[in-house]
C-alpha cells in the first residue's frame, strides 16, 4: 500500500540521518536540531499508534518499530552528547532547558506509556536510551527525572508480576514480556542508584522486592509460575544496581536485607548479596554515624546553653522589673504624702 511504502521510505530516511550522525561531520547545533525533529516525529508516531487502540503489532510492524527504536537510539546517542556539550558552554539555560524538556518528555513516554508488547520488543533499545540519557543529563534536572524513573520502575514491576491471562491477548510470549519489564526496571532502578541515591523510592522498592523475596518460600523451579521467576529476577536486578552506586549511605541502609539475603536458597542471590556486603565500609559508616551523633550532641548542648542563658536573662529582667515596680510604688507614696 502507499502507507507501507511511505513507512519504508521514512525508515530509510531515518537510517540516512543516523548515518550522518555517526560520520562526525555535523556540528553540535545541527545534531541538536535534527535530534529534536526526530523526537517530535517519534512522539507523533507514538501518539497515532496509541490512538488506534491497537496493543498488538504485526510481525512486519514489529520489525519497523524495532528499526525506528534503533534509529532513535543512534540519534539520541550523538544528540544527547551534543546537547550536554552546548549546555556546559551556556550561562543562560532557558533555551537549552526547553530541549532537555523535550528529551525528558520522550523518556517519559518510553517508560510510562510503553505498550505491553513493547516491553518484549523494544526493551533493549529503551534500556540503552535511558543509559545514554542519564549519562548526559545535567544535575539540575535530576529532581524532575527522579519521579519519572520511580514511576517507570513501579510500572515495570506491575508488568513483571502480571498474571498469565493478562498476556494471553498479546503475540509475544509472557516470558519475553517479563524479561523486557525486568530490563526496563533495571534501567530505572540503576539510574536512581547512580544519579539519585538519596531518593526515598530506592529504599521503598528495595524493601518491597528484597523483603518480599526473603519472605517468600517459593523459589523458582521448572514448573514455577512466571510471578515467582519475576520476583527472583527483580531481586537480582536490585542487587546488580546496588553494585553500581557510590553511596555508602544507600548501601548501609540496605545492610539488614542483604544479610538476610545471604541465607536464601539461591546461589545467584547469595553471591550477589555477598559481593555488595563486601563493598560496604562499615567502619567508615560507624565513624560517620558517630560524628553525626557527636555533632548533634554538640548542637543540642549549644542550644541548651543558649536556652539557659535566655532563662537567666528572663530571670534578671524579672528581678529588674520587680525592683522598678518597688521604686515606682515608693515614688507614688512619696508623691501622695507631699
Amino acid at each position: 500500500s502507499d502507507d507501507g511504502y511511505g513507512e519504508v521510505l521514512e525508515l530509510e530516511a531515518s537510517k540516512t540521518v543516523a548515518s550522518a550522525f555517526d560520520s562526525g561531520d555535523m556540528s553540535s547545533e545541527a545534531k541538536i536540531i535534527v535530534m529534536c525533529s526526530v523526537l517530535t516525529q517519534y512522539l507523533k508516531i507514538h501518539g497515532l499508534h496509541n490512538e488506534s487502540g491497537v496493543n498488538n503489532i504485526s510481525r512486519k510492524g514489529r520489525g519497523i518499530f524495532r528499526a525506528k527504536y534503533d534509529t532513535l537510539t543512534r540519534v539520541m546517542d550523538s544528540g544527547l552528547e551534543a546537547t550536554a556539550r552546548v549546555d556546559m558552554s551556556l550561562k543562560d539555560k532557558s533555551v537549552i532547558d526547553s530541549i532537555w524538556d523535550k528529551i525528558i518528555d520522550t523518556v517519559k513516554i518510553l517508560l510510562l506509556e510503553c505498550l505491553i508488547d513493547g516491553y518484549a520488543n523494544n526493551s533493549k533499545s529503551i534500556l540503552d536510551i535511558i543509559a545514554l540519557f542519564l549519562l548526559h543529563l545535567p544535575p539540575r534536572k535530576y529532581s524532575t527525572v527522579g519521579s519519572i524513573l520511580e514511576k517507570g520502575a513501579n510500572r515495570a514491576i506491575e508488568v513483571a508480576f502480571g498474571k498469565n491471562e493478562d498476556f494471553d491477548e498479546h503475540l509475544t510470549s509472557a516470558d519475553n514480556i517479563v524479561e523486557g519489564a525486568i530490563d526496563i526496571f533495571l534501567a530505572c532502578f540503576m539510574g536512581l542508584c547512580q544519579k539519585m541515591p538519596s531518593s526515598p523510592a530506592l529504599k521503598s522498592m528495595t524493601g518491597q522486592i528484597l523483603g518480599g523475596t526473603i519472605e517468600s518460600s517459593d523459589w523458582p523451579t521448572g514448573n514455577s509460575s512466571h510471578q515467582v521467576r519475576a520476583r527472583h529476577k527483580l531481586a537480582l536486578a536490585v542487587c546488580e544496581s546496588l553494585k553500581t552506586t557510590s553511596s555508602q549511605d544507600l548501601l548501609v541502609s540496605t545492610f539488614p536485607l542483604l544479610c538476610r539475603l545471604t541465607n536464601v536458597d539461591n546461589n545467584n542471590l547469595r553471591e550477589a548479596a555477598g559481593q555488595i556486603l563486601s563493598g560496604i565500609n562499615l567502619a567508615d559508616a560507624i565513624s560517620r554515624e558517630r560524628e553525626r551523633a557527636e555533632t548533634a550532641e554538640a548542637k543540642a548542648r549549644e542550644i541548651e546553653e543558649e536556652n539557659n542563658a535566655l532563662l537567666e536573662e528572663v530571670d534578671y529582667l524579672q528581678v529588674e522589673n520587680e525592683e522598678l515596680q518597688r521604686q515606682l510604688a515608693v515614688f507614688s507614696e512619696s508623691a501622695d504624702f507631699t
